[in-house]
């Protein structure tokens, strides 16, 4: 029996083998102008076949552990491109910031979103309201964003949450939630230092060499 399947997952192989090697060939017929050599089109056939099959694996493992495949794995569903950033700024008129504007926006950056947003003040309605409640009302409407247009959840760090400034961050994997969680502790600690002259510090971390993500 345990012959009779190695020899069935040998006879596999090989037809598998040759499947490649004739479709390479034909894609390098058809298309001269996008493969110099024969090896060409069997490269093509093979991201054909596995890069589906390999996505479609982190797919299932990430329900079925409820985590990414590594801890450096981008979970693309958190990062936001420049206009749904600037639609989440403009989220925030009037709730709790009168004219605010994108300052700057680091779409991943060692597995962060980051996200300064600068503003005139606080609206009419909020200009008296605590240093909590603008957390709780940013994080809101952070929360409710992405519930809206990308159907999650989103873990959020606010980083700095004053009249005039918010700036907080998206983890984009397990990597990066590691270190969010470990800055805002030490953010913790340090306020309960009696020199502490400010509620959080902000800590960026330094920008991973470029790997094609957007920018």
């Amino acid at each position: 029996m345990i012959l009779y399947i190695f020899d069935t997952v040998i006879i596999i192989v090989l037809f598998c083998i040759c499947g490649f090697m004739i479709g390479g060939y034909v894609i390098y017929r058809l298309y001269p102008e996008s493969t110099d050599r024969w090896e060409d089109g069997v490269s093509f056939m093979v991201h054909l076949v596995f890069d589906p099959l390999i996505s479609l694996a982190k797919f299932i493992y990430k329900k079925a552990a409820g985590k990414l495949l590594t801890d450096q794995t981008v979970d693309m569903t958190y990062m936001l491109t420049d206009q749904e950033a600037l639609d989440l700024v403009d989220s925030f008129k009037d709730h709790p910031y009168a004219t605010p504007a994108l300052a700057s926006y680091g779409p991943n950056v060692n597995g962060i979103s980051w996200i300064d947003i600068k503003a005139v003040g606080l609206a009419g309605r909020y200009k008296e309201i605590t240093y909590e409640q603008i957390v709780t009302i940013c994080r809101n409407v952070i929360e409710t964003y992405f519930m809206k247009t990308r159907g999650c959840q989103a873990a959020v760090y606010i980083r700095v949450a004053s009249p005039k400034r918010l700036y907080f961050a998206v983890p984009l994997s397990e990597a990066g939630k590691h270190f969010l969680d470990r800055q805002e502790v030490s953010a913790v600690e340090f306020v309960n230092e009696p020199v502490a002259a400010e509620p959080l510090t902000e800590t960026v971390p330094e920008r991973s060499p470029d790997t094609g993500d957007k920018g």
